[in-house]
C-alpha cells in the first residue's frame, strides 16, 4: 500500500512490516501476563492493518483491497507474506511457524528486494519512502551486519524498531538497537517492555510509520 506521509508533506510512502517469528515469540508478554507475545501482537497487528487498509488510497487497485506488506524472519530464513489485510490476517497468521533464532539480515534483504520489485522501475526520486517497521523481542545474532545493511540503504529508507518483551534479553536488545539509532538518523527505536494492551501497541506502531 502507498499513501502520503504525514511527516513528509506531498511525499508518497510505503509502510512495510518486518516481523520476528522466532521461538521467543511464544514466551509470555510480561511478568504479569502469560499471554504469548505472538498472540498479543496478533491483536495489535489486526488493529493496525484495519486502519491502514481503510486509509489505503490505492486499495481499489490492489488484490484483496491492500494492506500491510509483510516479511517474516527466523533462524536465517525470510518469507514474503504479501499484504496482510483484515480479510487474510487470520489465515496468514495461522500458517506462521514460531521457531528458531534471531537472524534479521535475511529478513531485511528480502524486504528490500520486495520494495525494489515493486518500485525499482521508477526513477529514484519518484519512488515512495520505504518506512520499514521492525517488530522483534530480542537482539539479533547479526546485529552488526543489520546496522551495516541499514547504513548502505538509499536515502529514502526509514526504519522504526519496535521492541517487545522484558527482562535482561530485552535490555540487551534495546541497548544494541539504540546504538544503531545513535549512528543513523533514519532509525528510531521504541520499547514496549511488558506492554500487554494490544490497542496501545497498535496506536504506537501506527505513529511509528505515520
Amino acid at each position: 500500500m502507498s499513501s502520503t506521509a504525514t511527516g513528509f508533506p506531498d511525499i508518497e510512502k510505503e509502510p512495510m512490516l518486518l516481523l520476528d517469528t522466532t521461538g521467543s515469540m511464544n514466551d509470555e508478554t510480561s511478568q504479569t501476563d502469560p499471554t504469548p507475545r505472538r498472540d498479543t501482537l496478533r491483536e495489535a497487528i489486526g488493529l493496525l492493518v484495519e486502519h491502514l487498509a481503510a486509509e489505503d488510497s490505492q486499495a481499489g487497485h490492489e488484490a484483496g483491497g491492500g494492506g500491510l506488506r509483510t516479511v517474516t524472519f527466523a533462524d536465517g530464513r525470510a518469507i514474503d507474506q504479501g499484504d496482510l489485510s483484515p480479510g487474510n490476517l487470520a489465515e496468514r497468521w495461522g500458517d506462521i511457524r514460531w521457531v528458531g533464532g534471531t537472524y534479521i539480515v535475511p529478513g531485511w534483504n528480502t524486504l528490500i528486494d520486495v520494495y525494489q520489485e515493486e518500485f525499482g522501475s521508477r526513477p529514484p526520486n519518484q519512488r515512495p519512502l520505504l518506512l520499514a517497521l521492525v517488530i522483534t523481542d530480542g537482539e539479533a545474532r547479526d546485529t552488526d551486519a543489520f546496522a551495516n545493511a541499514i547504513a548502505a540503504a538509499s536515502g529514502g529508507v526509514y526504519v522504526a524498531i519496535a521492541l517487545i518483551g522484558f527482562g535482561p534479553e530485552h535490555d540487551r536488545a534495546l541497548a544494541a538497537y539504540q546504538a544503531i539509532e545513535q549512528r543513523n538518523s533514519h532509525v528510531r527505536v521504541l520499547t514496549f517492555a511488558g506492554e500487554t494492551n494490544p490497542r496501545v501497541l497498535a496506536d504506537a506502531l501506527l505513529r511509528m510509520i505515520a
